[in-house]
Parts: C-alpha cells; structure tokens; sequence
C-alpha cells in the first residue's frame, strides 16, 4: 500500500506552508467550512485534537492558533506524510481511536481499478463482503487514556466510528467542554440526527453547522430537511455538525 504519486510528490518538492494554504482553502470551500471560521470557534492556546488526521489538514489549520496539536491517524501511510510535513507543528500519534483500548482491524478501501482509498480508511468491517479492501491491525486507545488537559477543540472525522471515540473521550469532554467537529454527514450514520440529538442532551451542547460563508445554523432543521443521511448531492455542502458547549 502506498501514497498515490502526488503526495508523494508534495512530500518530496511542496513546501508544507504551500501544500496546507491550498488544502485548507479548497476544504473550507467544499465540505469543511470550520477551516475557514477557526479563530471564531475557539479562542488561542492550549490543546487541539485532530482524530482521523489523514493527511493533517485540520492538524496545520490548529496549529496556527492552538499551543499544542495531537494528531491521532492509524494508517501508517498517512502517519508517513503527516509526520513529514507537519514537522514540529504536531504530534502525530500513530494510533486508531475508540471507545477501548485493543488491537483493532483497519480497513481501507479499494476503487475498482485498484486504487487505495486512504480517506475511507476506518476501523469498521468493508461495507460488502468480498468488497477490495486492504486490511491490517492497529492499535486503538482511548483519548481518556492520554490525560490531555486545557483541550479548546476536539475535531473527529473517523469514516463511521465517530460516537465510539466521543465514548472514549467523555471524561476529557466533560473536564475541558471543547468545541466539537464531527463528520456525522457523508453517509457514514444510518441516522446523523439522533446521533447529534444525543452528543448534544449527553455532553450539553448545542449542535450547529457552518455555512459557506462562515454563518451558522441551527443543525436540526437542515438535517432533517435534507430527507438522507448525507448532504451529497444537496445545497448544503458541509460534512459536519458543529457542537459548542452550551453556557
């Protein structure tokens, strides 16, 4: 298993400043608003936490205002190219996330010509039996288990497992009340809304979401208007649900 050739490339000619800039601004204008609206979200300083890091665009756009960045990805491809250009900015934590801690079965998926898919890398089992899929153990912990103190955001973007590594991290949550992104919208959850109704009545927060020019909305109306679990193919381009504490 190996990177496609253009993050090789980037990993080998781009400047990580370069590579980040352009990353978060096509992010932030197709499906991950939050990038662009930062420094409105949560205030400078202390910890910011990056679950499913991938290639670490959330973990460069925390860096910029956060004292410290964890990154937590267990594909080790991805782990090679976020150590790499994220430098000194992260702490790349090659570990999978969850609800316990064990040894775990990571998936990533295979397009049909072959292709890995390492944005579709997840801890759960292939969607369809006999689907292409490369297949390898990791293992996973709980974001209780680390202790971090003064956490100001908590983004989580895990392909399905989402609820699982807020399980795991409800003591941080509770102690430190940081603001939470959530993928919750791109197919993954059978039903994105009572997931969200339940991190909000659990954890006391109030569920938002972004919009493209950095406004926000009540989450609940939109998702329920949208008639699915995703907001593929809708006006609503954004792929999370957006929680701050509530006062």
């Amino acid at each position: 298993m190996s990177l496609p050739w253009k993050q090789r490339l980037a990993m080998a000619f781009v400047p990580a400043r370069l590579y980040y800039r352009y990353r978060i601004a096509d992010e932030a204008r197709w499906g991950e608003h939050e990038l662009s609206v930062l420094g409105d979200i949560v205030l400078p300083g202390g910890t910011a936490i990056d679950v499913g890091a991938n290639q670490g665009v959330f973990a460069y756009a925390f860096s910029t205002i956060a004292d410290r960045v964890e990154a937590f990805e267990p594909n080790p491809e991805c782990v090679e190219f976020a150590r790499r250009m994220l430098g000194g900015r992260a702490r790349v934590h090659a570990i999978a996330l969850s609800n316990r801690s064990e040894k775990a079965e990571f998936v990533v998926p295979v397009s049909g010509d072959g292709l890995a898919m390492h944005l579709g890398g997840h801890l759960k089992p292939a969607t369809a039996p006999g689907a292409d899929a490369i297949r390898f153990d990791v293992e996973a912990r709980t974001l209780d288990s680390y202790g971090f103190t003064d956490v100001r955001i908590l983004k989580i973007d895990t392909e399905g497992t989402e609820m699982e590594v807020i399980e795991g991290g409800r003591e941080t949550i509770l102690r430190n009340r940081p603001a939470l992104i959530v993928e919750l919208l791109t197919g993954a959850h059978a039903d994105p809304v009572s997931i969200t109704a339940t991190i909000c009545s659990t954890y006391g927060y109030a569920a938002s979401l972004v919009t493209r020019d950095g406004g926000r909305v009540d989450a609940f109306p939109v998702m329920r208007s949208l008639g699915s679990n995703t907001t593929w193919g809708s006006p609503i381009r954004n792929r999370n649900v957006l929680f701050m504490p509530r006062k």
